[in-house]
């Protein structure tokens, strides 16, 4: 679905409109956290993000764009991850502990922690009595204590 004239994103907005039509947009978490820019749907169709500066974009928001009754549909991507697991809670503390220090994201999940790809961590990890799998999902990681929306 080619269109002529150029889509601006401008909003976020509440709920997903009954009538409209929709563009989706998938993006790596990185991504998702870049609120200003030209970027290509899943359709290969040309928008132009200007949002407010306020948080991230998550998967399933809905933006308004400066057509009437056109939306955009944010979709987090699937990434490539490291899983993290153990038997000892405390050997999964010392190991988000210690990815902090390196100021890795993390996902955390009940007795899992998940983190990008990435082979120097994934060698770090080997230091420590964890399980290490690699897999595909999507990734929303922690904010940090600094972040503000």
């Amino acid at each position: 679905m080619r269109m002529n004239k150029q889509i601006v994103v401008t909003d976020w907005i509440e709920g997903k409109p009954s009538l409209g039509s929709f563009l989706k947009l998938t993006l790596s978490s990185d991504e998702r956290g870049i609120l200003r820019g030209k970027r290509l749907t899943d359709c290969d169709q040309e928008i132009i993000l200007q949002l407010p500066r306020k948080g991230k974009l998550n998967d399933g928001d809905i933006l308004s764009t400066n057509k009437s009754n056109f939306y955009v549909e944010i979709i987090a991507k699937i990434e490539d991850l490291i899983e993290i697991s153990s038997n000892s809670k405390i050997e999964l503390i010392k190991t988000a502990y210690h990815l902090g220090n390196r100021h890795v994201e993390l996902e955390i999940e009940e007795g899992i922690l998940l983190t990008k790809s990435d082979s120097v961590i994934k060698n770090m990890l080997l230091n420590f009595k964890v399980d290490v799998k690699n897999t595909k999902k999507k990734f929303f990681p922690e904010r940090g204590a600094h972040y503000h929306e």
